[in-house]
Protein backbone atom coordinates (compact mmCIF):
# COMPACT_ATOMS: atom_id res chain seq x y z
CA UNK A 1 0.00 0.00 0.00
CA UNK A 2 1.36 3.36 -1.01
CA UNK A 3 0.59 6.79 1.75
CA UNK A 4 -1.15 9.18 1.14
CA UNK A 5 0.29 12.56 2.44
CA UNK A 6 -2.80 15.01 2.72
CA UNK A 7 -1.50 18.59 3.45
CA UNK A 8 -4.63 20.75 4.35
CA UNK A 9 -5.23 24.46 5.35
CA UNK A 10 -6.86 27.65 4.21
CA UNK A 11 -5.84 29.36 1.06
CA UNK A 12 -2.35 30.97 1.12
CA UNK A 13 -1.00 28.43 4.17
CA UNK A 14 1.83 27.31 2.40
CA UNK A 15 0.63 23.63 1.17
CA UNK A 16 1.56 24.13 -2.01
CA UNK A 17 5.04 25.19 -1.43
CA UNK A 18 5.16 22.46 1.30
CA UNK A 19 4.02 19.86 -0.86
CA UNK A 20 6.62 20.34 -3.58
CA UNK A 21 9.30 20.72 -1.78
CA UNK A 22 7.98 17.34 0.15
CA UNK A 23 7.64 16.03 -3.66
CA UNK A 24 10.96 17.09 -4.91
CA UNK A 25 12.66 15.70 -1.59
CA UNK A 26 10.90 12.22 -1.92
CA UNK A 27 12.37 12.27 -6.02
CA UNK A 28 16.05 13.26 -5.04
CA UNK A 29 16.18 9.95 -2.29
CA UNK A 30 15.05 7.76 -4.68
CA UNK A 31 11.47 7.67 -4.12
CA UNK A 32 8.01 7.15 -6.50
CA UNK A 33 5.18 9.89 -6.04
CA UNK A 34 2.76 10.98 -7.32
CA UNK A 35 1.72 15.24 -6.84
CA UNK A 36 -1.66 16.02 -6.56
CA UNK A 37 -2.97 20.59 -6.70
CA UNK A 38 -6.70 21.00 -5.02
CA UNK A 39 -6.10 23.90 -7.90
CA UNK A 40 -5.12 21.71 -10.69
CA UNK A 41 -7.30 18.81 -10.04
CA UNK A 42 -10.02 21.97 -10.15
CA UNK A 43 -9.04 22.17 -13.51
CA UNK A 44 -8.22 18.82 -14.50
CA UNK A 45 -12.59 17.95 -13.63
CA UNK A 46 -13.26 21.49 -14.88
CA UNK A 47 -14.92 21.71 -11.86
CA UNK A 48 -17.17 25.23 -10.03
CA UNK A 49 -17.57 23.57 -6.58
CA UNK A 50 -17.98 26.71 -4.54
CA UNK A 51 -20.82 25.68 -1.92
CA UNK A 52 -20.17 23.33 1.07
CA UNK A 53 -21.87 20.58 -0.29
CA UNK A 54 -20.10 20.94 -4.09
CA UNK A 55 -16.95 21.29 -2.18
CA UNK A 56 -17.24 18.01 -0.16
CA UNK A 57 -18.51 16.41 -2.89
CA UNK A 58 -15.11 17.39 -4.97
CA UNK A 59 -13.09 16.68 -2.29
CA UNK A 60 -14.36 13.29 -1.75
CA UNK A 61 -13.62 12.69 -5.46
CA UNK A 62 -9.70 13.50 -4.44
CA UNK A 63 -9.91 10.99 -1.62
CA UNK A 64 -11.18 8.21 -3.77
CA UNK A 65 -8.64 9.28 -6.06
CA UNK A 66 -5.79 8.82 -3.02
CA UNK A 67 -7.42 5.04 -2.32
CA UNK A 68 -6.85 4.55 -5.61
CA UNK A 69 -3.58 5.17 -6.34
CA UNK A 70 -2.10 4.20 -2.68
CA UNK A 71 -3.66 1.07 -2.92
CA UNK A 72 -2.19 0.74 -6.10
CA UNK A 73 0.86 1.01 -4.26
CA UNK A 74 1.35 4.41 -5.44
CA UNK A 75 2.69 6.94 -2.89
CA UNK A 76 0.71 10.57 -3.06
CA UNK A 77 0.97 13.91 -1.84
CA UNK A 78 -1.86 15.96 -1.98
CA UNK A 79 -2.35 19.74 -1.19
CA UNK A 80 -6.20 20.92 -0.68
CA UNK A 81 -7.77 22.76 1.41
CA UNK A 82 -10.53 19.94 2.81
CA UNK A 83 -11.43 20.83 5.66
CA UNK A 84 -14.02 18.98 6.39
CA UNK A 85 -14.70 15.95 9.41
CA UNK A 86 -16.59 13.95 6.85
CA UNK A 87 -13.23 14.18 4.41
CA UNK A 88 -11.33 13.81 6.85
CA UNK A 89 -12.98 10.27 9.01
CA UNK A 90 -13.09 8.81 5.12
CA UNK A 91 -9.70 9.33 4.55
CA UNK A 92 -9.10 7.59 7.93
CA UNK A 93 -11.26 4.78 7.67
CA UNK A 94 -10.56 4.20 3.58
CA UNK A 95 -6.97 5.14 2.80
CA UNK A 96 -4.08 2.66 4.30
CA UNK A 97 -1.30 4.89 5.53
CA UNK A 98 -3.34 8.35 5.29
CA UNK A 99 -1.03 10.62 7.03
CA UNK A 100 -2.66 14.35 8.07
CA UNK A 101 -0.80 17.45 7.67
CA UNK A 102 -2.95 20.25 8.91
CA UNK A 103 -0.89 23.99 8.37
CA UNK A 104 -2.60 26.17 10.82
CA UNK A 105 -2.14 29.93 10.15
CA UNK A 106 -4.01 32.58 11.77
CA UNK A 107 -6.01 34.35 9.14
CA UNK A 108 -5.25 37.74 9.55
CA UNK A 109 -1.37 36.50 7.95
CA UNK A 110 -3.53 34.81 4.94
CA UNK A 111 -4.96 37.75 4.08
CA UNK A 112 -1.37 40.00 3.84
CA UNK A 113 -0.34 37.25 2.33
CA UNK A 114 -3.24 36.65 -0.16
CA UNK A 115 -1.07 35.18 -3.52
CA UNK A 116 -4.65 34.63 -5.42
CA UNK A 117 -6.38 37.70 -4.23
CA UNK A 118 -9.25 35.61 -2.67
CA UNK A 119 -9.17 37.88 0.62
CA UNK A 120 -9.59 40.86 -1.27
CA UNK A 121 -12.08 40.00 -3.96
CA UNK A 122 -13.93 38.39 -0.82
CA UNK A 123 -13.86 42.04 1.18
CA UNK A 124 -14.53 43.93 -2.01
CA UNK A 125 -17.90 41.58 -2.49
CA UNK A 126 -16.48 40.41 -5.70
CA UNK A 127 -16.39 36.64 -4.63
CA UNK A 128 -18.61 34.81 -1.57
CA UNK A 129 -18.02 31.12 -0.64
CA UNK A 130 -14.58 31.72 0.72
CA UNK A 131 -13.28 29.05 3.02
CA UNK A 132 -12.66 30.16 6.17
CA UNK A 133 -14.75 33.55 5.95
CA UNK A 134 -18.64 32.65 5.06
CA UNK A 135 -17.75 29.25 4.11
CA UNK A 136 -17.70 27.34 7.06
CA UNK A 137 -14.78 24.79 7.87
CA UNK A 138 -13.45 21.89 9.89
CA UNK A 139 -10.02 22.01 11.08
CA UNK A 140 -8.96 18.57 11.66
CA UNK A 141 -8.94 17.26 15.19
CA UNK A 142 -6.04 14.96 15.42
CA UNK A 143 -4.10 15.73 12.85
CA UNK A 144 -0.53 13.40 12.63
CA UNK A 145 1.26 16.49 12.04
CA UNK A 146 0.00 19.85 12.95
CA UNK A 147 2.46 22.91 11.74
CA UNK A 148 1.58 26.10 13.42
CA UNK A 149 2.63 29.39 11.67
CA UNK A 150 4.01 32.11 14.20
CA UNK A 151 5.96 35.18 12.96
CA UNK A 152 9.36 33.81 12.98
CA UNK A 153 8.71 30.36 11.41
CA UNK A 154 10.21 30.36 7.50
CA UNK A 155 9.15 27.71 4.98
CA UNK A 156 12.33 26.06 5.50
CA UNK A 157 11.53 25.90 9.61
CA UNK A 158 7.86 24.06 8.43
CA UNK A 159 9.59 21.86 5.73
CA UNK A 160 11.66 20.41 8.55
CA UNK A 161 8.95 19.28 10.91
CA UNK A 162 7.17 18.25 7.92
CA UNK A 163 10.39 15.97 6.85
CA UNK A 164 10.73 14.88 10.99
CA UNK A 165 7.27 13.20 10.14
CA UNK A 166 8.08 12.04 6.81
CA UNK A 167 11.16 10.81 8.20
CA UNK A 168 9.41 9.32 11.66
CA UNK A 169 6.67 7.52 8.77
CA UNK A 170 9.25 5.51 6.37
Amino acid sequence: MGKCFWITGLSATGKTTLSKKLVEYIKTNGGTIVYLDGDELRMVLADEAYTREERLALGMRYSRLCKLLTDQGIDVVIAVIGLFHEIHKWNRENISNYIEIFIDTPLNELIKRDPKGLYRKFKSGEISNVAGLDLNVDFPKNPDLLIQWSDNKTIDSMFGELLLKYKEIT
